[in-house]
This record gives C-alpha cells, sequence and structure tokens, in this order.
C-alpha cells in the first residue's frame, strides 16, 4: 500500500536549519547536500513501509538518519497518509522539542 507524505512546516525548517548548519560549519555543499538527499530518502521510504520504525512516544515513531538525525513521524491509516512532524539531532531532547 502506498502513503502520502506530508511534511509539516516545522520539518522543511528543520531540515534547512540542520543542513545549513553542516555547511556553515564543515563548509562542504558535498557534505550538506549528502545530508539532505539521506535525510530525504529516509522520509519517502516510508510511503511503502511507514510501519518499519518503533513508536516511541505515543504515535509518534522515530527513523534514524546516519544515527545523528531522527525523523520524528505518525501515520494516519484512515487517510493512508505519513506526517513528519519534525527532524532533530540525536543529541536534542525529544519531549522538549515536540512539546513545548
Amino acid at each position: 500500500m502506498f502513503y502520502n507524505i506530508e511534511l509539516k512546516d516545522q520539518a522543511k525548517k528543520d531540515i534547512f536549519e540542520l543542513t545549513d548548519y553542516i555547511f556553515r560549519f564543515s563548509f562542504s555543499k558535498d557534505i550538506s547536500d549528502k545530508i539532505y538527499d539521506e535525510i530525504y530518502k529516509k522520509i519517502f521510504s516510508l510511503e511503502f513501509f511507514p510501519e518499519k520504525f518503533q513508536k516511541v512516544l505515543w504515535d509518534y515513531r522515530v527513523a534514524l538518519v546516519k544515527k545523528t538525525y531522527r525523523i520524528f513521524y505518525r501515520i494516519e491509516e484512515e487517510n493512508k497518509k505519513v506526517i513528519i512532524i519534525r527532524i532533530i539531532r540525536t543529541d536534542q531532547n525529544i519531549e522538549e522539542i515536540l512539546f513545548d
């Protein structure tokens, strides 16, 4: 079954901020672009099997990218939709960010 992907505005902002940070501190557009591509590759892999990652908080699931970034999402089964809520670094506090 195919699921639609919806990126919340905050998730889009997270991706921009993460890749901008990587670019500014690594001075490498290639590294920044690679992380960007890996995040989107992981997001769009959820179209086909969104249940492959476990629930971590209530109905939120998390997918890891390079052991450094977490994609938080939930599944709306009735609408066949995967909603990407946030993309954060693994060293950030989950509850503080998701529920502030």
